[in-house]
């Protein structure tokens, strides 16, 4: 296959730049009162420092987040999409949002058709953001501070700047073409025409004005305020469907989480429009076999993980859409029955086909928190690909989310006016006995949910401690850059006789660098009889940090 250069350096954004056969050591980060694991210090920092003064565990992911948009914007902006999953320790629930934002009302099936389909870039590739809403009810329902507050250190980097890393200099590189295309856009992530260079400030000022605004006038100004109508109007001069009622109609829903019983613990994931089912349907599967007794990292269990995440994506692809507009069966797809009718479809000695999405690009961060009290959060944003536009002076980098939809007549996830698409945003919780012991998650688009099984699995079943269970050699199905691709990429450390023993099951193997899996894992386990926390971070990306207090 032949790669662009945009693509390559993607590629090596995915793989990071480990290439020797053993990792540095690295041990869990251990704290009592709290822990953040982000994927940059400056952002577990700030989460941090909100827990040293009172905040919890919901103030301290906001807090996070907003950093994480100064540092690394590709990967999450105010244009974007937010999920959240909460435990509540004093109530021994967990809370879903879904903080993800619907197609304009002017964003019709025959408009894209006519067009020869959804754009890569540009307005016309746009949700309505859902962030802000997202954080605002968040706080507002289960956090202990304001936006203003949690907002202080994104305001403070966004005004002053941020020094330009290697990796954030790349992630830049990597849009400039898109940016150069949009004025607004250039003169934000292209100042004097060129990428920041490494060691530079980067600084954006439109943003945190926008953060100030929204620090002051909440949730309404961003979706129904003075914000709004700058936003709405920039939208237009740049060819966007977007109306002011777009915005003001935006919502972040609550749903019910989903919850499977795995090995004596109940696995919590996001709902659908996620596609985080897909981690249950897989685990519901491997429910049916005695995955331990294979041992960890063997030929035939990981020949049952791929079996099992096949047949998960099967179900996501034939029944998944927004739960507003079509009827999902959920009770069906999750109940025993369904997962031992899946199981017998597993042969132990031949792979079956594969049934996946489209590739899509890698654009995501995901964090999280827990604070001294018990509470623990598990949140992920985006941008999908990123339109590549900023609205105005607003310094709003948009969403491409209306990507994640079909043009399918009938099709689940088929584009339609007010409606939202499947996203690949998930994250998860799990419970032993009512009390939180892990929570985690990764970027990665269609190899969030295969990495979130491989690590769960790592844990769960075989019992390997949080750094061990990101440390070990990892696959992914398919690729982010090649559509329809059928290949099992597979890191050489799991050694020449698996990777036989795979090849003579069927799977269409690549084997790639030691480290170059994609993904980057945070996870934060907690011992409910003393309270200990435990955070472990991803060894294959540089940048990432877990801090506590």
């Amino acid at each position: 296959m032949h790669l662009t250069a945009e693509q390559i350096m993607t590629k090596e954004l995915q793989h990071g730049a480990a290439t020797t056969a053993a990792g540095p050591p690295r041990d869990v980060t251990m704290a009592r009162r709290g822990l953040v694991a982000a994927a940059h210090q400056f952002a577990s920092d700030a989460g941090v420092e909100v827990l040293r003064h009172g905040g919890n565990a919901v103030d301290a992911a906001v807090a996070a987040a907003g950093v994480l948009m100064v540092v690394e914007p590709r990967n999450g902006h105010l244009g974007g999409d937010t999920f959240m999953l909460l435990h509540l320790a004093n109530e021994r629930r967990v809370v879903a949002l879904n903080g993800s934002g619907a197609a304009p009302a002017a964003a019709t099936p025959e408009f894209y058709r006519s067009r020869g389909g959804i754009p890569q870039d540009g307005l016309l590739a746009s949700t309505v953001p859902g962030t802000v809403s997202c954080w605002a009810l968040a706080l507002e329902r289960y956090g202990t501070r304001s936006l203003g507050e949690v907002l202080e250190a994104a305001i403070g980097y966004a005004e002053w700047g941020v020094p330009v890393t290697e990796r954030l200099h790349r992630l830049l590189s990597l849009d400039a073409p898109t940016y150069r295309k949009f004025p607004d856009s250039a003169r934000v992530f292209l100042p004097d025409g060129h990428v920041p260079a490494v060691g530079g400030l980067f600084r954006q000022p439109g943003l945190a004005d926008s953060f100030r605004r929204i620090a002051t006038g909440g949730r309404d100004e961003f979706y129904r305020g003075g914000l709004t109508d700058e936003m709405v109007r920039s939208a237009t001069e740049h060819g966007g469907l977007f109306a002011r009622e777009d915005f003001a109609s935006h919502r972040t829903d609550e749903p019910a989480p989903l919850a499977l019983d795995y090995r004596g613990y109940t696995v919590y994931e996001q709902p659908p429009v996620s596609q985080g089912i897909i981690v249950l349907l897989a685990l519901n599967i491997l429910n049916e076999f005695d995955l331990r007794s294979l041992g960890q990292g063997t030929a035939p269990s990981i020949h049952l993980l791929l079996e099992s995440l096949k047949l998960a994506f099967e179900d996501r692809l034939r029944y998944l859409g927004d739960p507003d507009f079509v009827d999902i069966p959920l009770a069906m797809l999750l109940s025993a029955d369904h997962a031992r009718e899946q199981a017998q479809r597993i042969d132990p000695r031949h792979a079956r086909p594969q049934m996946l999405p489209n590739a899509v690009q890698p654009d995501t961060t995901f964090l999280c928190t827990a604070d001294e009290a018990g509470n623990m959060v598990s949140y992920i944003h985006s941008l999908f690909s990123g339109a590549g536009v900023v609205l105005g002076e607003t310094g709003v980098l948009m969403n491409s989310r209306l990507l994640g939809f079909n043009l399918e007549e009938d099709h689940p996830n088929c584009l339609a006016p007010g409606k939202r698409p499947v996203h690949t945003l998930n994250a998860y919780v799990v419970h032993k006995d009512g009390e939180a012991v892990l929570v985690g998650g990764t970027p990665g688009a269609h190899w969030q949910v295969q990495t979130n099984l491989q690590i769960l699995t790592n844990v769960l079943d075989f019992g390997l401690d949080l750094q061990s269970a990101i440390e070990a050699p990892r696959f992914t199905v398919g690729d982010q850059l090649d559509t329809g691709s059928l290949t099992v990429k597979i890191e050489s450390r799991v050694g020449e006789r698996v990777i036989g023993e795979l090849r003579e099951l069927g799977h269409e193997i690549e084997v790639i660098g030691p480290w170059e899996s994609g993904g980057a894992v945070q996870l934060i386990a907690r011992d409910p009889g003393s309270g200990m926390y435990r955070g472990a971070t991803e060894v294959r990306r540089p940048g990432n940090a877990v801090l506590g207090l």
